[in-house]
C-alpha cells in the first residue's frame, strides 16, 4: 500500500496533468458555459481578501483557497501514519516539494508550457520553497530530539547541515524587502545555492530509498529543463551566416529644457539574430556581457514595448528605467553598439480583439506593457481581423515630462489609427 507521501506525489502529478490540459479545458468551458467562467472570475479570481500591503502584496479568494488546500495536503501527508516515522515522512515530503522547483534555470519556460501567468508561477514557486524549508526544519528538529539522530554518519550529517544552511540563505534572500534591496545578489546567488542544496541532499539521502527516488526525479527534471532551455537559447542567438544580436542604448531626453526628467529613462533597441513573430505581452531576458561578468551575463527581464522590421531584420525596443545594477550599467554605455543575447520570448498571449471596447489603465513606466496591445489592436482593426472599435487608454503620470517616454510611439500609433479607435487620456498626477 502507498504511504502518505506517495499519495501526495500521485495526486500532485494528476493536478500537473490537468494544468497541462488547461488551455483546452478553459476554451471548452468558456465557449460552452460562459456563465460558469464569469461566475468563477467574479467571485474567486478577481476579489481580494485584503487590500495591497507594502512588501507583502495582496491575495485573491482563489489564491487563498489553493494555498490553504496545498498546506492542508502537506500537513496531512506529514502526520498521517506511524508516529515514529514523522521525521522520515517530513523529509520525503520536503524533497517532493523541491521537485517542482527544479524546472531549470528559467521559470518562464515552464510558465509558457502551463499557460499560466508569470505572477502565478512565481507565487507557486515561493510556496513550494517555503513549504519544503518548513518540512526540512520539522525533519531536523524531530531527528535531533530522537536517539536515532546520533546514528547519522558524518557524510549524512554534513549533507543535512549544508542543505539547511543553503535553504536558510535562500529563504532570507527571497523575503520581498531583502530581495528588492539586494536584487542582483539574489539573482546571482539563487541558482548557486540551489545547486548546493541538491548536492548536499544527495549526500544525505544516499541510503534512503523513497527520498532518493524523488530526488532522482527532481534532478532528471532539472537536467531535461536545463538542456531544453540552452538549446532554445542557442537557436535564438546563433544563426549561421548572420551577425549576433546587437543592442544600442539611448537616453530619452526632453527637447524642452524647462521639463526636467529625473527618472533616467532609457530606450534599448536590439536587432535580433533570428526574427520571430512578436506578440503583445511578450518579454525577453537581456544579457550584455560587456556590462560585467555577474551583472551583464545574467539575464534581466524587460517587456517588449515596440518592434519593427527593416532590411536588417527584426528590431525590438525596450523601455528601461535606470536605477541600479544592470540598468545603471546600461546608463553608462549610451550610444554604443553592444553585443547582446536574447533569452525568450516569454509571456502568455492575451487576445483582446474579441471585445468591442478595451479600457487600459497604466501608471508610470507601466505604459511600456500597454503600447504593444494598442499596436496589435489598431493593426487588427485596419486589417478587419478584430472586433475592437474603441480603445480607451488612461495613463496616470507623476511628472509632465514623462509623456516624452512613448511620444514617438504614440504619434506613430495615432497616424496608423485611420478609424480613430484609440482615445488616449493622460492625467497629470503630481506628488509633493
Amino acid at each position: 500500500s502507498l504511504d502518505a507521501p506517495s499519495w501526495y506525489s500521485f495526486i500532485s502529478a494528476c493536478i500537473l496533468a490537468l494544468l497541462l490540459l488547461w488551455y483546452g479545458l478553459h476554451r471548452a468551458i468558456n465557449s460552452k458555459w460562459p456563465l460558469v467562467t464569469s461566475f468563477i472570475m467574479r467571485h474567486l479570481v478577481y476579489p481580494n481578501i485584503f487590500p495591497r500591503i507594502p512588501f507583502v502584496g495582496t491575495a485573491t479568494r482563489l489564491k487563498v483557497l489553493l494555498v490553504s488546500l496545498y498546506l492542508l495536503a502537506n500537513f496531512l501527508g506529514t502526520i498521517i501514519g506511524v508516529r515514529a516515522d514523522i521525521s522520515s515522512r517530513a523529509a520525503t515530503m520536503s524533497i517532493i516539494n523541491l521537485v517542482p522547483l527544479l524546472c531549470g534555470p528559467r521559470l518562464s519556460l515552464v510558465t509558457n508550457l502551463l499557460g499560466i501567468s508569470l505572477r502565478s508561477s512565481i507565487g507557486s514557486h515561493q510556496w513550494f520553497g517555503r513549504t519544503a524549508i518548513a518540512q526540512m526544519l520539522v525533519h531536523m528538529v524531530v531527528s535531533l530530539t530522537e536517539s536515532s539522530a546520533f546514528t547519522w554518519s558524518m557524510n549524512s550529517l554534513t549533507g543535512v547541515t549544508q542543505a539547511s544552511s543553503a535553504l536558510g540563505f535562500i529563504f532570507v534572500l527571497s523575503v520581498r524587502i531583502v530581495r528588492g534591496t539586494l536584487y542582483e545578489w539574489f539573482l546571482n546567488s539563487h541558482l548557486f545555492l540551489a545547486v548546493v542544496v541538491l548536492i548536499a541532499l544527495w549526500r544525505h539521502v544516499a541510503s534512503k530509498k523513497a527520498a532518493e527516488l524523488f530526488l532522482r526525479i527532481g534532478i532528471s527534471l532539472w537536467t531535461i529543463a536545463t538542456s531544453v532551455h540552452w538549446v532554445l537559447f542557442a537557436f535564438r542567438n546563433f544563426v549561421l551566416g548572420r551577425p549576433s544580436a546587437m543592442a544600442v542604448v539611448s537616453r530619452i531626453s526632453n527637447k524642452d529644457e524647462s521639463l526636467l526628467d529625473p527618472s533616467n529613462m532609457l530606450q534599448v533597441d536590439v536587432t535580433v539574430a533570428r526574427p520571430w513573430r512578436v506578440q503583445a505581452g511578450q518579454f525577453v531576458f537581456l544579457s550584455i556581457p560587456r556590462l560585467g561578468l555577474f551583472t551583464g551575463l545574467r539575464g534581466h527581464p524587460f517587456m517588449i514595448s515596440w518592434w519593427e522590421r527593416d532590411i536588417r531584420g527584426l528590431k525590438i525596443s525596450l523601455l528601461v528605467q535606470s536605477r541600479g545594477g544592470f540598468t545603471a550599467e546600461l546608463d553608462r554605455h549610451v550610444n554604443q553598439n553592444l553585443l547582446a543575447f536574447i533569452d525568450g520570448p516569454y509571456g502568455v498571449n492575451y487576445d483582446f480583439g474579441e471585445y468591442g471596447t478595451v479600457i487600459m489603465i497604466a501608471t508610470g513606466i507601466g505604459i511600456a506593457a500597454h503600447i504593444p496591445f494598442i499596436k496589435d489592436l489598431i493593426s487588427g482593426y485596419n486589417s478587419c481581423t478584430v472586433k475592437t472599435r474603441r480603445i480607451r487608454l488612461v495613463w496616470a503620470i507623476e511628472e509632465k515630462c514623462q509623456e516624452i517616454w512613448v511620444k514617438h510611439w504614440m504619434d506613430e500609433l495615432l497616424e496608423s489609427d485611420t478609424g480613430y479607435v484609440s482615445q488616449p487620456v493622460i492625467p497629470l498626477r503630481a506628488f509633493y
